[in-house]
């Protein structure tokens, strides 16, 4: 998979993986009707960077998969 760096709006700010409300990729906004689904990667083995993967629905229907790198509050798409 590769991926490239976005910038996320979540519900909850002070914490960088809540709910993904919104994000900006290649200079366009894409607002989030739906979290279809979400995983966590890392989080309990120490030797794994922590992950957090969101499948979201956007309100023009289109389906990504967006990460948030918890360590780096650090948030990137799948391309």
């Amino acid at each position: 998979m590769e991926f490239e760096s976005i910038e996320v709006s979540t519900r909850d700010e002070y914490k960088g993986a809540q709910e993904p409300i919104s994000f900006v990729w290649r200079g366009e906004e894409h607002l989030i009707e739906q979290v279809v689904d979400r995983w966590y990667e890392g989080s309990i083995d120490s030797t794994r960077m922590p992950l957090v993967y969101f499948r979201v629905k956007t309100r023009q229907g289109e389906i990504f998969l967006i990460r948030c790198h918890e360590l780096f509050r650090a948030w990137s798409i799948v391309v």
